[in-house]
């Protein structure tokens, strides 16, 4: 199943109309007549609906059958909202949601929304756990008053990495350019820890330098980015590279190592467990780890060097070193490795996945 994400208009409301009852038809009924109202409405109020200012409207469609909708809104403030979201359940389990929830986050990320926030009826647990899977956690606060006394349940994910990801989009070209052409000393790193041969997972490939590094000294590179303007250059150069998200994505497996280098220090500090947990499933037994951050307290936004803003997480040694050792890695190393004279501090930190015992 090919699936193409259309975004309508108030001039499509004769497309979206049917997509948008036929998600009615398959709400709870405790939505009641907020939404079911909506069966009846003349042209005029769908085309309302369909002008809000600054919304995404979207339909995902299955050749000419519409498969699901999404449509996000700017909020209050800083947030946009996720107010809309049904896939028809015959093309569920078929990534559809997926697709469309990660088309308004990018959305909400290049408004330059902070969060991106939604409601889920209480017992909805599907639902709730797709979002969770997508970023999204429960906010302390209840949402909408329902029926019996009950409240919907308010979710919200921030966009902070997200919109550090829309900078490397808009900017890759301008990254490439600004980035000097020497290899990290992270490639040393690893290469003193694995065999010619290793298959390394590399996080964040970028344009592409270091894994030329790695290849040339007879490991084998997959090559990885979260900004799909980096994977399309590498394509280009002619090398087989994929899109990843390292806080929701799919690692794989049987890798022999996991290199990252200055790409953790975009991941916010409670998703790192998380994206370590994974790097630390993707690798054999004895596999290892090797990363770079920037040493630091705190987090920050910075438009240096892309003149766009991008999101940093600052750490120091011991931290680091505790969050590795807590998600199952051994032989942890971090030490700090800034370059003598530079402005900004680094750590570099190795580690190993135990070898099984029997």
């Amino acid at each position: 199943m090919t699936i193409e994400l259309r975004a309508l208009t108030a001039d499509d409301w004769r497309e979206w109309r049917p997509v948008r009852l036929a998600a009615l038809a398959d709400a709870p009924d405790a939505f009641g007549s907020r939404l079911h109202d909506w069966v009846d409405a003349p042209e005029e109020r769908w085309r309302t609906r369909l002008s809000i200012p600054g919304a995404l409207d979207l339909v995902a469609f299955d050749g000419d059958r519409a498969v699901g909708m999404a449509s996000g809104t700017p909020g209050d403030g800083d947030r946009a909202e996720l107010i809309s979201m049904w896939v028809d359940p015959a093309a569920r389990g078929r990534g559809v949601a997926g697709l469309l929830i990660d088309a308004i986050v990018r959305w909400a990320a290049r408004v330059g929304a902070a969060e991106l926030e939604l409601s889920v009826m209480p017992d909805n647990t599907v639902a709730r756990r797709t979002y969770e899977r997508h970023g999204f956690t429960i906010a302390d606060e209840p949402g909408d008053l329902l029926p019996a006394g009950r409240h919907e349940v308010v979710m919200r994910r921030d966009l902070a990495t997200d919109r550090t990801l829309d900078t490397y989009e808009r900017a890759a070209d301008r990254y490439a350019d600004r980035t000097d052409g020497h290899r990290a000393g992270l490639v040393d790193d690893l290469l003193g820890l694995v065999t010619p041969g290793a298959r390394v997972l590399e996080l964040g490939s970028g344009p592409g330098r270091d894994a030329l590094a790695l290849e040339a000294a007879g490991l084998r590179v997959d090559r990885t980015d979260g900004a799909r303007s980096f994977v399309d250059r590498l394509r280009e150069d002619g090398h087989v590279a994929r899109v990843l998200d390292v806080r929701t994505g799919v690692f794989g497996s049987g890798y022999d190592a996991v290199f990252a280098n200055a790409v953790l220090l975009h991941v916010r500090r409670e998703e790192l467990p998380g994206v370590l947990r994974r790097a630390f499933v993707a690798v054999v037994p004895g596999g290892v780890l090797a990363a770079t951050v920037k040493r630091g307290d705190g987090e920050d936004w910075s438009t240096r060097k892309l003149d766009r803003p991008r999101h940093f997480t600052y750490w120091t040694g011991d931290a680091l070193a505790s969050v590795v050792s807590e998600t199952g890695w051994t032989d942890v190393d971090v030490r700090e490795t800034t370059a003598p004279g530079a402005e900004e501090r680094w750590l570099t930190v190795t580690a190993r996945r135990p070898e099984e015992t029997r």
